[in-house]
């Protein structure tokens, strides 16, 4: 696949239903069962990605979406948060990757690279001091992945899927 075939484009109102779409694949993908039960992931997926509550998240002035397509085919997406956007409450000055992914059939391709690279891009256009991200301890793929692009473990927080507490290993990349 030619990586320069990939273009990400800013996420508008008007492409929430294509959001709610490759959110709920990829999510659904990512963690459905066997490793997590139906009825949880089915939960989160209809909190996080009705489109009303899309709706909002893309009107949040401190977050925003970008897709990542192949021949106007979404095949990823990620979402940054800064500000009081973040999902963990900070005095930093930092830029949080609330989610980042990539169609199973397209994973491998580079396409999250491109990704993160767009991540590191806007922070340092916001001059913030690291990028962070809340990782599933489970998913030793991502944690790889992230490790590759050179985050570093610094903490660790409490994720509910469902009606399930899991953890999630905080990780950075400072600048």
């Amino acid at each position: 696949m030619n990586l320069e075939k990939i273009r990400l484009t800013k996420v508008t109102l008007q492409d929430a239903p294509k959001l709610q779409n490759i959110g709920q694949q990829t999510f659904y993908d990512t963690y459905g069962p066997p490793l997590n039960t139906e009825k949880n992931i089915q939960i989160y997926i209809q909190k996080n990605f009705e489109l009303d509550q899309l709706n909002i998240e893309l009107q949040n002035p401190n977050s925003c979406f970008y897709f990542a397509k192949l021949n106007d085919q979404v095949v990823g997406y990620l979402k940054l948060n800064w500000g009081n956007a973040q999902t963990e409450k900070t005095t930093e000055n930092t830029l949080e990757i609330e989610r980042i992914y990539v169609v199973k059939e397209y994973q491998g391709k580079k396409i999250g690279n491109i990704l993160i690279q767009k991540s590191i891009e806007i922070g340092k256009s916001k001059n913030i001091d690291y990028l962070w991200l809340g990782v599933w301890n489970k998913n030793t793929k991502a944690i790889k992945f992230y490790k590759n692009n050179g985050f570093l473990p610094f903490n660790k927080h409490e994720f509910l899927l469902g009606t399930e507490s899991q953890v999630d290993i905080m990780m950075k990349l400072s600048f």
